[in-house]
């Protein structure tokens, strides 16, 4: 398989992970176990998946002059991600999320933004030569939106295949997901963005076609446990695959980034089948990056052949 050229516009984060039994209630003392640091945020977690699964990936984000932003760079580098474009921020610290994962392996998670806030518009229209290079840019919702608005019109103008991760949710004007190729929600995030509580496969239907009238191509339903979902030039749904859950964090930027590697490349079916692989071997390990799987592992689980190109 030919490798994919792919810039990721997004947030780097520590995560300071502990393990409970169930989530505390409010004013609830609980005992944690298993406190580990590990290097997360989605824009990250995305460009170390798209590395590993075999992809040239360059990263455009920002992290503090700190110890956890050295980590980050140190951590990005040994992936062998290009880093021109990864800022230092002066005066703000490096993000970081506080994440807690049940038994159950369903998490819950608190995020302070820190660095990621000084990825600026400005910041976007001098890689226009960096865009016409690649071949897919990958953008989700936990820097400035007004930042990731301006890079998905400069891919645009660029002829650069734009996939929108539309998380963290939040409610968007039409004309934001409009700006992307291909919108990739999942249950809840298409919930927000249409109104449309998505809980089969008819109305996931149903939310796709509203977000496909705003304007944007394709439409990728990330549907958890029950597999994916794609509408836009065809329509087909893939289940997912059986495996025991530990952890779900980081678990759909691993889809996320394995369908950057595949998309134009494996048939829709076949990619959603690869995606699918990847965000399940993802809930199979603790953490975020540390869970993004190898190319080897997802070819394996999927079944899926590459012909040579």
């Amino acid at each position: 398989m030919k490798a994919k050229k792919i810039a990721v516009v997004g947030s780097a984060n520590m995560d300071l992970v502990m393990r409970v039994k169930d989530f505390p209630k409010p004013g609830e003392t609980l005992a944690g176990k298993d406190f580990t640091t590990a290097h997360g945020g989605k824009g990250a977690n995305q460009a170390v998946a798209a590395a590993r699964l075999g992809a040239q990936v360059s990263f455009i984000g920002a992290v503090g002059r700190d110890a956890f932003g050295t980590q980050q760079r140190n951590g990005l580098k040994a992936e062998g991600i290009d880093l021109r474009y990864l800022k230092s921020d002066e005066t703000r610290p490096t993000g970081t999320a506080i994440i807690l994962v049940a038994d159950s392996g369903e998490n819950m998670i608190i995020l302070d933004a820190g660095a990621n806030q000084s990825l600026r518009p400005e910041d976007i229209p001098p890689l226009k030569g960096h865009f016409e290079a690649v071949d897919h840019l990958v953008c989700q919702l936990e820097t400035p939106h007004e930042t990731i608005l301006e890079a998905l019109g400069l891919a645009k103008s660029c002829n650069c295949f734009s996939i929108l991760d539309v998380a963290p949710a939040s409610p968007l004007p039409p004309e934001f997901t409009a700006r992307a190729d291909l919108v990739t929600p999942n249950e809840s995030e298409a919930e927000i963005l249409t109104g449309i509580r998505v809980d089969s496969l008819e109305s996931a239907r149903k939310a796709a076609e509203t977000i496909l009238s705003w304007g944007t191509r394709h439409v990728v339903m990330k549907l958890g446990a029950k597999g994916s979902y794609y509408l836009g030039e065809s329509e087909c749904f893939v289940p997912s695959f059986e495996v025991q859950a530990v952890d779900t964090t980081g678990a759909g930027d691993a889809f996320t980034a394995a369908l950057a590697t595949v998309w134009g490349t494996l048939p829709v079916a076949d990619a959603l089948r690869f995606s699918n692989a990847a965000g399940a071997l993802a809930a199979t390990v603790s953490g975020a990056q540390p869970s993004m799987p190898a190319l080897k592992e997802v070819v394996r689980l999927a079944g899926i052949t590459f012909s040579e190109q």
